[in-house]
């Protein structure tokens, strides 16, 4: 699957206290050491693979890309698509209604970008392609890979269960790592997918974004009901050496009260902010008890030296820490799964938009159906393509 995000549909457009591009950040891994172990891994793997004979186990490994197929995730399908035959059908029916959906909100998404792109920016949603370590920080990539993990596998499993529902036989099922993503994948057997009627196929390619979808819906009414309205302001970077950092509070600590006046939102940060002078003492309530602190000016304004997002407390009384990761685990998870869902109906090649409109080309033009597919694809693809370069053009390199 292809992941595009939307930046403002990013878990709370950041806050900006004080920090500008180019400042030093305070990072527990560096971009170059991360790629560094990243390739180091690959290396090892590759090897560990030419000496041991891991294919007759159903693991496949080659430079970067890591493949495992799983006879029980087969017969599980299997099992599952007998077992609830009447239940897959009736889903799939309402999948492919969604999925129609999805497709015109994506097309409506892509066009929308390029008008306030154009002309007004400053309330466009620049669309930028997620690349871990580029375009991804890497403080984030540990709910990413989860994330990511999560919808593909949905995604896939979904595919499978409505096929063979269908009568389309699985050739195969199982898991990948392709650099730093992972994900699930099930190959159903191609002769028989041509075979099938166009019903059978729309339904079986419409299965996979209609599950992001569920999935999206599942976890936001899931974050609705573990954690309660926003109780303050959790920090994610630091200026190294500012005053927040040399006070002891690090990433993902959070702010309650500056000064005994309660902070629940970044609104009420930055409003307090507003009225602060250089060099003032400021004694912030957190997660680490009371930090005492003095503020540094910043060009016009007056700094603490952080960014941060709202703080949206456990409904459960779990730990901070605990908190923290899962809310983060689950924010992002909605978010790779909306934008799972939408950009992976549009009618581009190798997404699932392409082959349900290829689909239905082949039942309505027949002979024709293949140049017409060819100019859906290119038309598309330069919707997206002209996107991500006004969005690069506007915004230069954006990272989340």
């Amino acid at each position: 699957m292809t992941f595009v995000i939307p930046r403002k549909t990013t878990l709370n457009p950041y806050l900006v206290d004080s920090i500008k591009r180019g400042d030093k950040m305070s990072q527990p891994i560096s971009e170059e050491n991360f790629f560094f172990f990243l390739f180091l891994f690959w290396i090892i793997l590759y090897g560990l693979g030419r000496i041991f004979d891991f294919e007759k186990h159903g693991l496949k490994i080659l430079p970067g890309f890591l493949m495992y197929r799983s006879k029980r995730l087969k017969r599980l399908l299997d099992s599952m698509s007998k077992r609830w035959r009447r239940l897959w059908m009736i889903l799939s029916n309402v999948g492919l209604a969604l999925a129609f959906g999805l497709m015109a909100f994506g097309i409506y998404f892509l066009v929308d970008g390029i008008l306030k792109l154009t002309y007004t920016p400053e309330v466009a949603s620049p669309v930028v392609l997620t690349v871990p370590g580029v375009t991804i920080q890497l403080y984030w990539l540990p709910y990413f890979f989860v994330a990511v993990a999560i919808v593909a596998i949905t995604h896939e499993l979904a595919h499978g269960i409505v096929a063979l529902s269908e009568g389309i036989p699985v050739k195969s099922a199982g898991l990948f790592s392709a650099l730093v993503f992972f994900g699930g994948f099930v190959e159903p057997d191609k002769e028989g997918f041509e075979k099938s009627s166009v019903a059978s196929k729309v339904r079986t390619v419409c299965a996979g974004s209609s599950a992001n979808l569920v999935t999206c819906f599942l976890v936001m009414l899931l974050m609705t009901s573990l954690f309660a309205q926003t109780g303050g302001v959790l920090i994610y970077e630091t200026i190294e050496n500012g005053p927040v950092d040399r006070a002891g509070l690090q990433r993902w600590d959070a702010i309650y009260a500056i000064n005994g006046s309660r902070i629940l939102t970044t609104q009420d940060f930055q409003n307090y902010m507003a009225k602060v002078t250089p060099s003032q003492t400021l004694i912030l309530e957190t997660n680490k008890g009371n930090k005492t602190i003095v503020t540094q000016a910043f060009e016009n304004r007056t700094i603490i030296g952080i960014r941060a997002v709202d703080y949206y407390p456990s409904r459960l009384g779990l730990d901070h820490s605990t908190t923290i990761n899962l809310y983060w685990t689950l924010s992002w998870t909605q978010l790779i799964a909306l934008s799972a869902a939408v950009f992976n109906m549009l009618p581009i090649y190798t997404l699932d938009g392409d082959k349900l409109v290829q689909s239905i080309l082949e039942r309505v033009l027949k002979k024709w159906a293949n140049e017409a597919r060819v100019l859906v694809n290119v038309a598309f693809f330069g919707l997206l393509a002209a996107n991500i370069i006004l969005s690069f053009i506007k915004y230069g390199l954006v990272s989340i």
